[in-house]
């Protein structure tokens, strides 16, 4: 059993890893070339260009469960049309949210506080990742789907060699070139490119290639992967809400030196999360296989074994952000005001890093095993959760206030998680 549990997770957490160096990679180059300026104006537009992150992971993850699901009961047939569906899925929802993205961007852009210069950085941006959305979507969307089918070290292969085209092309085009903001959209993209390039060739291999017979769409088989897919989806894309309001609010009790001191610890977050993310994704196939099969033992096993993994990945993550809080600033060029407000609220962030051990893998757990009400609840409860504080406690604690927001909102989160678990047993 730990050696099928490493084959799985170990593959999952590199390919996760990679996708937070996808995201700052652009922060590392644009910050040195551009200074806050960029940094902020990534930061502004990336709750929308996280949508199609999210939109991506939704559709795999909840294909994911339900292929596993299917074939665990020894249920081909469905798996098959679940796999299928999830392709169809792909390209309906790239074409929807694009057609949205690309007529309201400027109103949006606007409501997220992008003005004068920071508006122009923000939709050039934007527009470049949306002209490439169908490729990010898809090779986030099949990534868990190829794992599914035992090929977890294909699937890091897939994404480390977008990875290393981005960071290649990220200096070139950003550095060397100075194509600035822009530069660092058309990496981003063609990394993805390369990524779904290859996981096509995977899918299109002879033994994998049954999907293509179950690309008509089935209302069932839609609405299944959609009601699983709702969770993975809300945990993806959540840090970018919360960024919507600590843009906000850090503008407003800030400057903008502190929105680009948040940009900076936001990028540092988001790849921890994504550690812990891929711990808990990685571990979805054993588990839906396990609750399939009827196998509870084993179920539980695994659970274990994902929680003490991630709670030992969040605290080690937390404990990093505070001694390295000094460093930090400079690996993206920010400037001295910004380092000063990284070090007052490095501790903040490190203990939300630390609750992510345990708050993330649970929401995790509960789609892999189907139950989507828990999991429904704590990933959009959490939104709740931060509107409530970051509006409640700045009023009395004004910045400080906006820093501890998210370690405030992970702990109850957390103590949510817990009481449901022990209902679940």
């Amino acid at each position: 059993m730990k050696k099928e549990f490493c084959r799985y997770i170990f593959p999952a957490m590199f390919s996760f890893i990679l996708t937070g160096i996808y995201s700052i990679v652009d922060g590392i180059f644009v910050g040195n070339a551009m200074g806050d300026d960029g940094l902020a104006a990534i930061n502004i537009v990336w709750p929308l260009a996280a949508l199609i992150i999210s939109l991506g992971t939704g559709i795999g993850m909840g294909a994911s469960v339900i292929v596993s699901l299917n074939r665990g009961a020894g249920n081909e047939t469905k798996a098959a049309r679940a796999e299928g569906n999830a392709f169809f899925l792909m390209i309906a929802g790239t074409i929807s949210l694009v057609l949205l993205l690309a007529l309201s961007h400027g109103f949006l852009l606007s409501f997220l506080g992008a003005k004068g210069v920071l508006f122009t950085y923000c939709r050039q941006y934007l527009c470049i990742l949306l002209a490439g959305a169908i490729a990010q979507v898809s090779a986030c969307a099949m990534l868990p789907l190829i794992r599914n089918h035992g090929a977890s070290i294909f699937a890091m292969a897939a994404m480390a060699t977008g990875c290393l085209v981005n960071i290649f092309l990220d200096w070139l085009f950003v550095m060397k070139l100075h194509l600035a903001i822009q530069g660092a959209a058309l990496a981003t993209v063609s990394g993805q490119v390369l990524t779904l390039i290859l996981c096509l060739c995977f899918f299109l291999r002879k033994p994998t290639r049954g999907f293509l017979r179950n690309l008509k769409p089935d209302a069932r088989v839609i609405a299944s992967i959609i009601k699983v897919g709702i969770s993975p989806f809300g945990l993806t894309y959540l840090p970018s809400i919360t960024i919507i309001f600590m843009n906000l609010q850090t503008l407003k009790y800030g400057d903008t030196a502190a929105v680009s001191a948040y940009a900076i610890l936001a990028y540092i977050l988001s790849f921890m999360e994504l550690l812990i993310q891929g711990i808990s994704d990685g571990s979805q196939p054993l588990l839906s296989l396990n609750q399939g099969a009827g196998n509870t033992k084993k179920l539980h096993t695994y659970r274990r074994w994902m929680f003490f993994l991630a709670l030992i990945s969040g605290a080690i993550s937390g404990i990093l952000v505070v001694v390295c809080r000094h460093q930090i600033p400079i690996l993206f060029g920010g400037s001295k005001e910004a380092a000063a407000y990284i070090l007052d609220c490095s501790a903040a962030f490190g203990i939300a890093l630390f609750l992510y051990g345990f708050s993330k893998p649970a929401i995790a757990y509960f789609y892999a095993i189907d139950q989507t009400v828990p999991s429904t609840i704590m990933v959009y409860g959490e939104v709740l959760l931060t509107v409530a504080f970051i509006y409640m406690l700045p009023l009395f604690w004004g910045l400080t206030g906006v820093w501890y927001t998210m370690p405030l909102a992970q702990l109850c989160l957390s103590l949510i998680g817990g009481w449901f678990l022990r209902k679940k047993g």
